[in-house]
């Protein structure tokens, strides 16, 4: 049911999206001007808020509408840059709910293998990983890629390294999310994000050390969704141009402390 949902969600903000654009290309709605309100555009297509405004988001990266204080505007559509590769289909089509649902379908799995299975060299090279996280470094490389990929060594399971190689950048790299924010809010979000990765990353350490199975996949299930939360929390507070003062989630009250 759950995932039933979320690819209604997805093919509902996929139609909302194709309709705007050809509303746009075709000159029904003209450069410079101001889309309705949410709450017309949610009547008009029988959407809800959340799926309105993802669909908003994606217009906005793929350069159809830009976003002001008084809602989105839209731009000449002779001006609308060709997107890089995939880059349209990642923001019209593929949800951060649907890159979530397989990492957590993949990932605590792995938590559960890598407890069961680690061995000491293993376990050494885990501890490394979390310890080189340190401080968020200024380049934009995702800096806790290699804990999850330690974790997938340790599970001992050449079919699920392939496997796992073959989406790690797409697990690791959200580019039409880091372009709805300025330089200097990627950096405050991505520096928190960090931040809470590496407080969960230490916490699974500790259970796979301990050979603790259970532990490691409940907590990597915890850290995964938290992430997703934070992320989805961090788009509508893009929405309300209030970056300044991000939202706080219940989840997050649970966030194990290092």
């Amino acid at each position: 049911m759950f995932g039933q949902t979320n690819r209604e969600h997805a093919t509902l903000v996929e139609s909302t999206v194709t309709e705007l654009q050809r509303q746009i290309i075709e000159g029904q709605l003209k450069p410079g001007q101001r889309l309705p309100a949410e709450r017309n555009l949610c009547a008009l297509f029988g959407v809800s808020r959340a799926t309105l405004r993802e669909a908003l988001n994606s217009l906005a990266v793929q350069g159809f509408v830009t976003r002001t204080r008084r809602g989105a505007v839209v731009v000449d559509s002779e001006n609308i840059p060709q997107p890089a590769v995939d880059l349209a289909g990642l923001a019209a089509r593929v949800s951060i709910r649907d890159l979530y649902e397989i990492r957590k379908l993949i990932e605590v799995r792995v938590a559960s293998w890598a407890a069961m299975r680690a061995t000491a060299s293993d376990i050494e090279e885990i501890r490394r990983s979390v310890e080189a996280e340190g401080p968020m470094p200024s380049g934009r490389i995702n800096p806790n890629a290699a804990f999850h990929d330690a974790l997938v060594k340790a599970a001992h399971n050449p079919v699920l390294t392939q496997i796992y190689e073959s989406g790690r950048n797409f697990f690791f790299r959200l580019p039409f999310f880091w372009k709805l924010f300025n330089e200097e809010e990627v950096r405050a979000v991505r520096a928190r994000r960090h931040e809470l990765a590496l407080r969960w990353h230490l916490h699974i350490l500790r259970a796979i050390e301990q050979h603790d199975s259970e532990e490691a996949e409940g907590a990597m299930f915890q850290h995964l969704d938290i992430m997703e939360k934070d992320l989805l929390a961090r788009l509508h507070v893009v929405d309300s141009d209030n970056l300044d003062h991000p939202p706080s989630h219940p989840a997050l009250v649970d966030l194990p402390r290092s």
